[in-house]
């Protein structure tokens, strides 16, 4: 008769190859007459690590093999990788819905902020077209008047960080950087230096001032469809700035439809006959200037906490653009010059007409600028910069229809080749965008395979038939 300890320690042994519970105690007694056991007996065992054990087929691979609990985890890790490699329909048809939602509500947002951006846009062009040409409304001040769109800018920048918190930048202690701090508590790391500012915000708003100053005040020598198409350059000044400070990395593709896009511009440019040298100084002056503020602004988007959303932006930047109009329009435009235009207006339209003809703009600029940001936020410098080039589209084509430009057969064939080149560039950034998405999606998808938990598994194997009963027999 066999002795009592080696047939309990027998019967141990073998409920822990069959059974697949981890918790709770294996209720009656042995055949021998000894007394209960409990799974804190199993537990106690060294030789298997029930964790590690999903299913009865793995159970008798490893009786078989005698892998161990590294062996174990390593064969699991290849079988899923074999599965996935090997097609599985479900997990591709999960990543390509989740890539296909990512990109259509990416587009979404852009597309939305690209519309509001062209609509107030190409408003303040024709607008400004209108205040100071010598057609129209002649009024010959355009640094100044600029320079009160900032005030503009500034007070509604302010009014919206006032009534809506959450745009408010944020110490390191999560405080609101505008909320007055206590005395007895430790002064925390600002957020605003006065380095920072005159290094970044500084360079930046003198770039945007200028940018958007040298625009204006070209407009007294040229049309309006000859100032876009040489806009259009900036696209070049763009890409340069992007390389230097590391926003965009270069590739031969980006390069060679940026150099075809470039061409476009230029023909667009030989088919002018007003051509006049001080109109076009200016505006590719001004170009200049944006290529380079665009790039300052991205870096200020994205690297500071204090400029990290539009409206905080606009809020530190629009002082400083404000202060350089302001200088550069006192001796190019002459202070009593300003006064003396700025009485002939009030008295031709009212003062009341008038100081809204003045300020009115500063609001269309509020809201394009933010559209702006955000746009430059969600995406890039050259991707806005492209959008930019499709906004001149139809910007020449809005001045076509309301102050009857005329277009040469070069300048048409230059619009062709642009809009060739926007669409190569919007193809390949939704290349980029698909892969990236594909690739989120599939690392999305195979963090979840592998969390699942093992109560799953062991479910799964309880489901089976007979898979309770052999349970109960142990």
């Amino acid at each position: 008769m066999d002795d009592p300890d080696i047939y309990a320690h027998r019967r141990r042994s073998g409920s822990l190859l069959t059974s697949t519970a981890t918790k709770g105690r294996l209720s009656g007694q042995y055949r021998d007459g000894t007394d209960e056991r409990t799974t804190e007996d199993v537990h106690s065992s060294d030789d298997l690590d029930m964790e590690d054990l999903q299913s009865e087929d793995e159970l008798s691979d490893d009786e078989e093999t005698g892998l161990t609990q590294i062996e174990r985890k390593q064969r699991r890790h290849r079988r899923r990788l074999d599965h996935r490699i090997g097609g599985n329909e479900h997990t591709q048809h999960s990543e390509e819905k989740a890539v296909g939602s990512t990109i259509l509500r990416t587009n979404l947002i852009n597309g939305l902020l690209i519309g509001l951006w062209y609509t107030f846009s190409i408003s303040i062009s024709v607008y400004n077209k209108w205040m100071f040409s010598k057609e129209n409304l002649d009024f010959h001040y355009p640094l100044f008047t600029t320079s009160l769109h900032m005030i503009i800018q500034f007070v509604l920048a302010a009014c919206v960080l006032y009534l809506l918190p959450q745009f408010r930048p944020k110490r390191e202690d999560g405080s609101d950087f505008f909320k007055r701090l206590d005395p007895s508590q430790p002064k925390p790391k600002p957020i605003m230096t006065s380095w920072f500012y005159f290094s970044r915000i500084g360079p930046c708003g003198t770039a945007t001032a200028l940018d958007i100053g040298l625009g204006n005040f070209s407009l007294r020598f040229i049309s309006l469809t000859f100032y876009t198409m040489c806009k259009s350059s900036v696209l070049a000044f763009v890409l340069v700035f992007a390389f230097l400070f590391q926003l965009e990395k270069p590739t031969w593709k980006l390069c060679a439809i940026i150099l075809v896009m470039t061409a476009g511009v230029v023909m667009m440019v030989a088919g002018e006959t007003a051509f006049n040298v001080a109109g076009f100084a200016l505006v590719m002056s001004a170009s200049f200037c944006s290529g380079f503020r665009w790039s300052m602004t991205q870096i200020l988007l994205l690297r500071n906490r204090a400029t990290s959303n539009p409206f905080s932006s606009i809020f530190f930047v629009s002082p400083v653009m404000f202060a350089v109009l302001f200088v550069l329009a006192l001796p190019i435009e002459g202070p009593a010059g300003i006064v003396e235009g700025v009485r002939q207006l009030g008295e031709a339209k009212g003062w009341l007409m008038g100081t809204l003809i003045l300020l009115f703009p500063g609001c269309l600029a509020f809201l394009m600028v933010a559209a702006e940001f955000t746009l430059l936020k969600r995406t890039s410098v050259v991707t806005l910069s492209v959008c930019g080039i499709f906004k001149e589209v139809l910007t020449i084509s809005a001045a076509a229809a309301v102050f009857d430009d005329k277009l040469s057969p070069i300048n048409i064939s230059g619009l062709v080749v642009t809009i060739a080149s926007i669409a190569a560039y919007n193809y390949l950034k939704y290349s980029n965008m698909a892969a990236k998405a594909r690739k989120e999606a599939h690392a999305a998808i195979a963090d979840t395979e592998d969390s699942v938990p093992l109560r799953n598994s062991e479910e799964q194997h309880e489901s089976r038939p007979g898979g309770g009963e052999r349970r109960q027999a142990t």
